[in-house]
């Protein structure tokens, strides 16, 4: 049996928008049925906005062959780079595309002094992700009932 192919990060095209977006609904699924809400920022999101994104700020994919596996965002502001939007499918969770998709929107903004991002800390696996790769919680806000949200931000190396 042949190890599965080590997926190609590249920046994303106009035309990835409906399929990235597709791919975050189904991964901030198991979000929203844990705070039994929808109404969180990456499932209100259209496909515009997606587009938008692609249009002004660095969104990345990860891809085997033509096959759609991981994406994430960075928005630079200043010297601040806000990640957002950070998914893997689910049958390439586990194989480190996560933290490769991290490092990869990283280096692709070396001149920034931070990174910061939120993430629910009802989902306590992100949250270990991403103390992991050296974020650290800088603030905790009870957006709602169901959801508290961590500010994490990690200082760039220079």
């Amino acid at each position: 049996m042949t190890p599965p192919a080590i997926p190609t990060i590249v920046p994303a095209k106009l035309e990835d928008a409906p399929a990235l977006l597709e791919m975050q609904k189904i991964a901030f699924e198991p979000e929203a049925r844990a705070c039994q809400t929808w109404d969180i920022p990456p499932l209100q999101e259209t496909v515009d906005g997606v587009r938008e994104h692609i249009r002004m700020a660095t969104v990345l994919k990860a891809v085997e062959g033509e096959r759609l596996l991981g994406a994430i965002r960075g928005i630079v502001t200043g010297g601040t780079c806000l990640i957002r939007v950070l998914v893997v499918a689910p049958e390439a969770q586990g194989r480190g595309l996560g933290a490769r998709l991290l490092q990869a929107i990283e280096d692709a903004h070396p001149h920034v002094e931070r990174f910061e991002l939120t993430t629910n800390m009802i989902m306590v696996g992100n949250v270990r992700f991403y103390l992991r790769h050296r974020y650290e919680v800088v603030e905790q806000l009870q957006h709602s009932p169901t959801i508290r949200l961590a500010f994490m931000r990690k200082i760039a190396r220079p």
